[in-house]
């Protein structure tokens, strides 16, 4: 009887202590992703905190017609693809996979998913309406958008994408990029790449952890 007391009590005083450095490890996992592109360290003078790589700001046309920049997603985070809807291959893969997290984004309230389509020429708005109706997209959260070349290629720069200097054009990519609610990049995955997917599913939860953690 003694010797259960002792394993009882025992377990009073373990378990808590377990649960709590656990939780701080936890805590500490969960904290923060990693912020891609330069960044400025602090000088100890003018610049007090790290400066991160922002994207820069943009605007385009989404598949309704409507204007869509930057400031319209102050307060969201986004996942961001390019694509053209004539692509047979590369493109109809890639957006299956996020389809995937537009079924989240519906659910989350501050997470938008935009598609940005390199060829603009032939993807008119009609076409991208097209193109979203397959996959049943609502235009609030599900973006389709077009720009000019010109835009195309400084918002394929700002994303960090590899784009061809010499004729301005984005080259065809298959990266998906998570940009948080201050137009940090916080990741970049492989877009035919389950496992990926599931990295960018794990990866986003944090990035909503960081928003929500508790003070």
């Amino acid at each position: 009887m003694k010797r259960k007391s002792f394993w009882v009590a025992t377990a009073l005083l373990v378990v808590p202590v377990a649960l709590f450095f656990l939780l701080r490890a936890a805590k500490h996992n969960y904290k923060h992703l990693p912020h891609l592109g330069y960044h400025t360290e602090p000088n100890g003078k003018d610049i007090k905190d790290t400066i991160f790589y922002q994207v820069p700001e943009f605007s385009v046309t989404d598949q309704s017609g409507k204007v869509l920049n930057t400031k319209m997603l102050a307060n969201n985070i986004v996942i961001a693809n390019f694509f053209f809807a004539s692509c047979k291959d590369v493109c109809p893969a890639m957006n299956n996979n996020v389809s995937a997290f537009y079924e989240k984004a519906k659910e989350w309230g501050e997470v938008k998913l935009i598609s940005f389509t390199v060829d603009p020429d032939n993807d008119s708005t009609k076409v991208l309406a097209n193109y979203a109706a397959k996959y049943k997209a609502d235009k609030n959260i599900w973006h389709f958008c077009r720009t000019d070349k010109e835009n195309l290629f400084k918002i394929g720069q700002g994303f960090l994408l590899p784009v061809s200097i010499e004729d301005k054009t984005i080259d065809h990519s298959q990266q998906i990029i998570l940009m948080d609610k201050s137009r940090h990049i916080r990741g970049i995955y492989d877009g035919l790449d389950l496992n990926e997917m599931k990295r960018l599913n794990d990866e986003l939860k944090v990035l909503l952890y960081e928003y929500h953690e508790p003070k």
